[in-house]
């Protein structure tokens, strides 16, 4: 029974918890857009919030309305821009048959976050 109940300690929803505070920890103030051309990568952190990659030094924490049920197991998502720009509370991120519309973008400051994992890995 202890070891059911150590497992259930670590699960996914644990793992995300976690992931979210590190991302939430490198994250700016919440802004109304950013320039987009091309996804290169997509970290899930619930159903409700994401990591996206615009480019190796690009990336931006997302959260989302409620529900957004595939999210979570969606092989591969997208966003919907106008003009270049994703707009928090008017543009969706797209995952299987969900529309999830964006309610808060923030930038990630990505070498804080490289720092802050290099420690963590180091400690």
């Amino acid at each position: 029974m202890l070891l059911l109940t150590a497992c259930a300690s670590t699960g996914p929803a644990q793992r995300e918890a976690a992931a979210l505070a590190r991302f939430e920890a490198a994250a700016g103030e919440p802004v109304a857009n950013f320039r987009f051309f091309r996804l290169q990568g997509f970290t899930v952190l619930g159903e409700q919030s994401l990591v996206v990659w615009t480019g190796p030094s690009d990336a931006y924490l997302l959260r989302v309305d409620a529900p957004c049920n595939e999210l979570r197991w969606a092989p591969k998502i997208g966003l919907s821009s106008g003009f270049g720009l994703v707009s928090a509370r008017f543009d969706r991120v797209l995952a299987g048959h969900d529309r999830c519309r964006i309610t808060e973008i923030r930038p990630i400051d990505t070498r804080a976050l490289r720092a802050a994992s290099a420690q963590a890995s180091g400690a």
